[in-house]
């Protein structure tokens, strides 16, 4: 507020809300009246209005009206000082966009290497960082407005305002930053400006509290060319209530005070009462369905009605509220939006980002572009030179495999590293055409991407060795890329051109709106910087970073027809000056209707104070006029109070009118549906309730589904636990059974209770006793819950019709699916709904074991001369090494084997990240140092690390042989293997089920001697039939003995426990060990185990008691989990049979039930904590189990 007594400025009290009466009839007057009918006291009058929506809201009304009136008297104080600035004969304003802001970085940054900013930039050679050309730039405008940016000395300011000042002189233009000043100067030693010259005085209209002091200082200039009069609120100034006030001067208290070229009217301050109906909301999220709902009510009832909502938060939510006015009918004018927020925009920027940033060529950057239809990376007519089965088409399966078995992550250097492992030969026949589609479309795409990326990109694409197909072994032909990254997005925007779908109208308009706005917007840069002379970035990280921030910031225009609409959406400033039939404030929350003061750059709390600036009663002042504005400006005026939600207090100004004005009733607000959802919604409450629905469902099967997770989780509830004095559950209890405790799979039984391989029922299902033990189950999978007789929710469920499965061969991860959940199977395996994988930071684990995997294979390789997928014949062949504890090399020797697998297996180990060299410590033993120094001389040395504790536990099972490694069940038969039970031995109830064909790979066989001495290992006498499931009262002989060994690796679970787990729980060891019977006729499997490669390495087997002699021998830790559980079905309490065999048989028996229910299209849910913990579908499941937390 100044105290100037030199300005010709009156004021007046007026009532809130609306205009005065005898204002609104003088501005139809001045709008149907010509200037040469004099009458009294009714001059050419130039309104200036708050906020730009008041000003077209009174425009509009005039429209209406049928007046043509000039617009010219119609101003908020930016049009106003638009209007000055050509007045004045200045230049036009400078268009300050990104495309202004590249130019003044440029320039500030030639001048930071000039020392022009010594304390901010005190080196030439410093960066010069766009975050400082905004930093300073902020700083200014703020200062601008507030009219001291001339006499501030703070950092940099001065040497800023001088690079500006320069620009304006290179261009011809005026920064918006100067216009005001220099307006001001003008209007202090000239004429009356032209657009005032006829015009008898200004009537400013009431302004909220806060001007900015730059706009103060031009109203007092112009008032003394032209008198201003001010119509203010009355109220309290230190609160807020009051309006601005241009001079500290005594409001008008009488018509014969007025100015002459005022209209005469009577100086009247009606005290009126706000008509204010307040809501309480549960939650401060239904304001927009509530404000939507009441505002749809009251537009109905009158055709001429208008609504306004009030959203302090309207930027962060207007998309929502858009949706929401769209569902009722109505439009709403869009702001102008960014370009990323449009498909093709998006898809433009993840394409030009691509060689850059930490995520560069990640797996997720690639699988996107290729997926994406959007927009086309590259064209290319070329054809393969040699087999036109290669086209450039990723797999993306493939891309997958690579990047967790080659720890390929997105960033510097990225690139290579696919290229490499594209380069390498295919492992498979398989692979070849995949492999080379893959390496030719990712070098199809870097090379078309070639003038965007980093040198160090730019030189792999030149290196041969990385062009040649990793199957043809020919260089892979490839186009010639763009000059330049402008030559490139020019010619990316011909060839979206050309691919735009007419079929999709809103695609076709935005991508050719996006396309028009960036090419303008570039055009237009590249011209400010050839009339600058600037050196433009022509092509690599800097033209990316360049193109980015045009991208980021340039906004879309809007491209609607602007009209007119009944309901408005504003923010408060917005609304200041507006009114309405009814106005209804929502998202009234502190947070929503923030009531902090805005930091800037380089303002310290001593500079606040000294020029009286960012005052922290600002905001809320400013909250509180405009809210005193909103509750008179209406005839009915609505509050959304949202001080039922805990987590949303109402912002200060609402709380304060809440604690003055208790007496208003609270009211709540019924749910009244807007859009189809919400109408659907209220039919489903109706539904629940047993109210008859508005409208029959789209689908009536749906209806049940909300339930399905409630129904599922009461059988849960009912699934028996309890046992009598029985000890186990009934054999009926199978039938309501979903879910078991897997830890009782292994557990011993409790004191003074039966064994199940000797209860008198068998297979057995624990549970409590009434002495609250648990006692041991036997699977009882695969689960058969019987259906709920509810069709509608059964057939959801795996037990409707048309759902079996024709599956012809399984494997043994297949079968696991299955068992662990039906459901997940089918999702998994039949339908592929599982979620893409992601590449993690870490090694895979899956690649962490296949190295060492492959290591320990590569061990066995080079000291037993085997052969991976290959069977050494042990009847008729003979090798120097039986194995290789009995071989002739020491451990330290084999460790040196050990590391040179691992040198050739794992490149990646190079790296310097921090995961390499972690894994590296892992591995084996050594850091960085110490392992370069033993690649530069590979010698013997001392087993350390997990590869040590694999070399430590071979030496420690010195009686075995390892006869095969990765046995493929194809080697016997292509078709797969034939299992079959005889149905007398067929858990759990002795039926005949379908035999199954099986394939796969068995990661280690070893063969065991007949004798405890270990000289016999092949009995000549023995049969060549195949190996019966039971043994006893058989004749039957095995000519070899047979272990078979699973290697694992686990980061969490000890030895015995993932053996258990592979035992108990898993179907692998049973179904590769008769696979190996059924295709080795004579053989006998004794022996199946987990060899889990771990801290610390160790060999677990669970072996048969027909061979006594096996447990005394060095081939592992020896097992007896199976002693007490299981026997063959058809055998009483007092079973005689071996319990290897026994367990062997059930677990087929569960593998041919699980696949016998696949068959059958029983595919019902089973979750449990543990299935569904890493169940890869579990988001599209209803019925999952969440873990606790």
């Amino acid at each position: 507020m100044s105290f100037r007594e030199d300005c010709f400025i009156t004021n007046e009290l007026v009532s809130e809300g609306h205009l005065p009466v005898w204002l609104k009839e003088h501005i139809r007057w001045q709008a149907i009246s010509p200037n040469s009918i004099p009458e009294k006291r009714k001059n050419k009058i130039m309104i200036i209005y708050p906020s730009e929506e008041s000003r077209m809201q009174s425009l509009s009304e005039l429209s209406l009206e049928g007046f043509v009136f000039d617009r010219k008297l119609h101003h908020t104080i930016n049009s106003l000082l638009i209007s000055l600035l050509a007045d004045f004969r200045f230049p036009r304003l400078l268009s300050v966009k990104e495309e202004f802001n590249i130019i003044l970085h440029e320039e500030c940054r030639k001048e930071a290497k000039k020392l022009t900013f010594p304390i901010m930039n005190p080196i030439p050679e410093m960066e010069w960082s766009r975050g400082k050309t905004s930093a300073l730039s902020t700083l200014h405008e703020y200062l601008s407005n507030e009219n001291i940016a001339e006499s501030w000395d703070g950092p940099g300011l001065n040497s800023f305002r001088k690079i500006l000042k320069n620009l304006e002189q290179k261009t011809g233009r005026t920064h918006p930053d100067m216009a005001t000043k220099k307006i001001i100067d003008r209007l202090s030693n000239s004429d009356k400006p032209f657009s005032l010259i006829d015009v008898e005085g200004i009537i400013m209209l009431n302004h909220p509290p806060g001007m900015l002091k730059s706009h103060q200082e031009l109203l007092l200039s112009i008032s003394n060319h032209c008198p201003i009069h001010q119509l203010v609120y009355p109220g309290n100034f230190r609160l807020g209530h009051h309006g601005f006030l241009l001079i500290d001067k005594y409001p008008i208290n009488s018509k014969n005070e007025l100015p002459q070229w005022i209209p005469l009217h009577e100086i009247e301050l009606i005290k009126q009462q706000p008509n204010v109906t307040r809501y309480l909301l549960q939650r401060e999220d239904h304001s927009f369905n509530s404000a939507i709902s009441l505002a749809q009510q009251f537009l109905e009832k009158d055709s001429t009605s208008t609504v306004i909502i009030i959203d302090p938060s309207l930027d962060s939510n207007i998309f929502r509220w858009k949706r929401l006015i769209e569902n009722i009918g109505l439009s709403m004018k869009e702001n102008n939006k960014s370009i990323i927020s449009d498909s093709y925009g998006h898809w433009l920027k993840q394409l030009i980002t691509l060689g850059h940033s930490a995520n560069s060529f990640s797996l997720e950057s690639l699988r996107t572009i290729a997926q994406q239809e959007t927009i086309s990376p590259f064209e290319s007519n070329l054809i393969h030179p040699t087999n036109s089965e290669i086209i450039p088409m990723p797999d993306f399966q493939l891309l997958t495999n690579l990047a967790r078995n080659d720890h390929i992550l997105g960033g510097p250097g990225a690139l290579r590293r696919w290229l490499e492992s594209l380069a390498r030969p295919p492992n498979s026949e398989i692979d070849e055409i995949k492999k080379e589609s893959t390496q030719w479309w990712l070098l199809s795409l870097a090379k078309s991407l070639q003038p965007l990326l980093r040198e160090e990109d730019i030189s792999v694409l030149k290196e041969r060795k990385l062009l040649t197909g990793c199957h043809s072994e020919i260089i892979l032909p490839l186009d010639e890329s763009n000059i330049d990254g402008d030559k490139w997005i020019l010619n990316q925007f011909k060839s979206s051109n050309n691919l735009i779908n007419s079929d999709f109208m809103d695609d076709y308009t935005g991508k050719f709106l996006v396309i028009q706005t960036l090419l303008t917007s570039h055009q237009e840069l590249r011209n400010m910087q050839s009339n600058l002379k600037h050196n433009y970035p022509k092509r690599g990280t800097d033209w990316v970073e360049e193109y980015l921030t045009l991208m980021n910031s340039v906004l879309l225009p809007d491209n609607q027809l602007k009209s007119s609409s009944r309901l408005r959406i504003l923010t408060p400033d917005q609304a200041i000056g507006c009114s309405a039939d009814l106005i209804i404030l929502a998202n009234l929350s502190s947070s929503s209707w923030d009531m902090r003061v805005p930091k800037l750059p380089f303002i310290g709390e001593e500079e606040r104070h000294k020029f009286n600036l960012l005052r922290p009663d600002g905001p809320i002042r400013k909250a509180r006029h405009f809210l005193k504005h909103l509750l008179f400006s209406a005839k009915e005026t609505i509050i959304l109070d949202p001080s039922l939600d805990d987590t949303a207090p109402p912002t200060a100004p609402i709380r304060e009118w809440i604690l003055s004005n208790e007496n208003i009733e609270k009211l709540t607000l019924e749910f009244s549906p807007t859009s189809p959802r919400d109408y659907r919604q209220l039919d489903g409450n109706k539904l629940i309730k047993g109210i008859k629905a508005q409208y029959s469902p789209i689908n009536p099967s749906s209806i049940s589904i909300p339930l399905d997770v409630q129904l599922q989780r009461e059988r849960e509830r009912r699934q028996p636990d309890i046992v009598d004095d029985n000890q186990y559950l009934s054999f009926e209890s199978r039938d309501h059974i979903f879910y078991f405790n897997y830890s009782d799979l292994s557990r011993k039984t409790p004191p003074g209770e039966i064994i199940p391989r000797e209860f008198f029922s068998w297979p057995v299902i624990g549970g409590i006793t009434k002495d609250g033990k648990r006692t041991p189950t036997i699977d009882p999978r695969p689960f058969t819950p019987i259906s709920t007789g509810i069709n509608v929710s059964d057939s959801r469920h795996g037990h409707g019709t048309g759902l079996g499965q024709n599956v012809t061969i399984w494997s043994a991860s297949k079968l696991h699916d299955w068992l662990k959940c039906p459901r997940s199977g089918w999702l998994n395996r039949i339908l592929k709904a599982n979620q893409e994988e992601l590449q993690s930071e870490d090694l895979d684990s899956r690649t962490h074991g296949n190295l060492l995997h492959f290591i320990h294979h590569d061990i066995l390789c080079r000291i037993l001369n085997m052969k991976i997928g290959e069977e050494f014949d042990s009847i008729n062949g003979k090798r120097e090494n039986i194995n290789i504890g009995n071989s002739y090399l020491s451990k330290n020797e084999v460790m040196k084997v050990a590391l040179e697998s691992l040198d050739s297996r794992a490149p990646w180990l190079d790296r310097t990240d921090a995961v390499s060299i972690h894994r590296l410590q892992v591995l084996t033993g050594m850091n960085r140092e110490q392992y370069n120094d033993w690649l530069a001389n590979p010698t013997p040395v001392e087993p350390k690390g997990r590869i040590g504790t694999i070399i430590e536990a071979e030496f420690s099972i010195s009686d075995g042989m390892p006869i095969s490694i990765e046995w493929d069940t194809d080697n016997y038969d292509d078709n797969g293997i034939e299992i079959d039970i005889p149905s007398e031995i067929t858990s759990p109830n002795m039926q005949k089920l379908p035999p199954i064909k099986v394939k796969g790979k068995i990661d280690r066989v070893d063969q065991v001697p007949l004798d405890k001495d270990r000289k016999i290992w092949y009995n000549k006498d023995g049969d060549n039939s195949i190996a019966p499931l039971k043994l006893t009262d058989s004749d039957w002989k095995p000519k070899r003995l047979i272990i078979i060994r699973d290697l694992k690796t686990s980061e969490s679970k000890s030895s015995k426990e993932r053996h258990n787990i592979g035992l108990l729980e898993e179907l692998q060891l049973a179904i590769y060990a008769r696979a190996w019977e059924i295709a080795h006729p004579g053989d006998l499997v004794v022996g199946v185990g987990i060899s889990l490669f771990s801290h610390n390495t160790s060999h677990n087997l669970e072996t048969s008691n027909f061979f006594p002699h096996i447990n005394k021998l060095d081939i592992g830790i020896i097992s007896r989990t199976t002693e007490d559980l299981y026997r063959f079905p058809n055998e009483n309490n007092n079973p005689s049979s071996d319990q290897f065999r026994a367990w062997l048989t059930h677990r087929l028996s569960v593998s041919l039930g699980v696949a016998n229910n696949a068959k059958l299209g029983k595919v019902h849910p089973t979750p449990s904590k543990k299935v569904c913990s890493y169940c890869s579908v579990k988001q599209i499941c209803d019925v999952k189990m969440e873990d606790d937390f």
